[in-house]
């Protein structure tokens, strides 16, 4: 089941499978902003990434000794939330572990997706809530892919994405079997501007890892429409396409795939996050909408 949020301006879908988006619509220029999916190609929107983000070494990790299989991004992306009310601006899901869940991941927790809409912004808050006994280990992250090109007129090289200041930004290097290894590379130097083109991912995704801003605008060089997505407390910034794909992915990531040399174990792992028992965790992204130049109030 679907359920839509909407303002005056904008309206967003999500699907109860995953807490998935699956629409983000401008009712002012009857524009879709994200990717629709095509199994052909890419049939996933903007997957819920939890409680890993990301490939493991060999598929699994091991924690107090013992081994768990877990697939790339975790397992909440077919997971059937629930909602209770009826939706009108303002939209809660929520998952708690299961006998299926503690067999592969071995904490107690309930996951929260909260979605909002005011004016032209889309507002989304992961909330995990530690029910174990004990520490919980866990990563999450956002998987959004948005449109691009939007226009006919326009190519995937017209694009380019803007960070909020001025650095030099990093990638860590993808491995052939989807893990990281060293060295970093810079994909800006002294600049804050990335024009887009297919070569960037000719080793997959884009790894940005402790970048200086938590802002980042997809524009294009042929229209005033631009995205732009806020974020907080998240070190990581993940871009990726597939060859002459119409879509972007713009991911913020609390958390990191494994290195080659990982040693499995989960308390060990690149980004992970440790929630005390009891304690809960928020993380909130926006995705604000502005269109023929002017900035909505």
């Amino acid at each position: 089941m679907t359920h839509s949020i909407e303002s005056d301006l904008i309206s967003a879908t999500i699907d109860e499978k995953g807490a998935e988006l699956i629409s983000l619509y401008s009712k002012r220029q009857k524009q879709e902003y994200l990717w629709q999916g095509n199994p052909d190609i890419w049939g996933g929107q903007a997957p819920v990434l939890f409680p890993i983000v990301g490939r493991l070494k060999d598929g699994a990790y091991t924690y107090k000794g013992k081994s768990y299989k877990m697939s790339p991004h975790g397992f909440v992306s077919n997971a059937p939330f629930v909602t209770k009310g009826a939706p009108d601006s303002s939209i809660t899901f929520t998952y708690e572990d299961t006998a299926q869940t503690r067999a592969i991941y071995p904490f107690s927790f309930k996951l929260s997706v909260i979605f909002s809409v005011q004016w032209n912004v889309l507002e989304t808050i992961y909330q995990v809530e530690n029910r174990t006994k004990g520490p919980m280990y866990f990563s999450c992250g956002s998987h959004e892919g948005y449109i691009c090109p939007r226009y006919e007129d326009e190519s995937f090289e017209d694009y380019f994405l803007e960070f909020g200041q001025d650095a030099t930004y990093q990638s860590l290097t993808v491995s052939e079997n989807g893990l990281l290894c060293e060295p970093h590379y810079a994909v800006i130097e002294n600049g804050k501007r990335l024009p887009l083109h297919y070569g960037l991912f000719k080793n997959d995704s884009l790894v940005l890892t402790n970048i200086p801003t938590n802002t980042v605008t997809l524009a294009s060089t042929k229209s005033k429409n631009k995205i732009v997505i806020d974020y907080e407390e998240a070190p990581n910034l993940v871009l990726w396409t597939k060859p002459n794909a119409p879509y972007i992915c713009i991911e913020p990531w609390d958390g990191l795939p494994d290195f080659e040399g990982s040693d499995g174990d989960i308390t060990n792992k690149p980004g992970i996050l440790r929630l005390e028992e009891g304690e809960t965790y928020n993380w909130r992204h926006t995705i604000s909408i502005y269109e023929t130049g002017e900035v909505v109030l």
